[in-house]
């Protein structure tokens, strides 16, 4: 995965303070089930041993940037 097509670690610290002033906006929510369902899955292999270098536990950690939804424009 490009560096470029990854949620980086600014935008995880953004999110972060947002979260602390309850006032998510559009799309965090996304990163949030990403970085969850990331962080369960790399629990699951350290547990079964199946993390074998730190580059792939490196990539494991990569969240991937997720596509804006689209704004629906009302109907007039």
């Amino acid at each position: 995965m490009k560096k470029e097509d990854r949620v980086s670690l600014e935008e995880i610290a953004a999110l972060i303070e947002r979260a602390e002033a309850r006032s998510l906006k559009e799309g965090d929510e996304q990163i949030i089930k990403a970085v969850i369902e990331r962080t369960l899955l790399i629990e699951q292999l350290v547990r079964e041993g199946k993390i074998p270098s730190k580059r792939k536990l490196w990539r494991l950690m990569a969240i991937p940037r997720l596509e804006k939804p689209v704004k629906k424009e009302p109907d007039e």
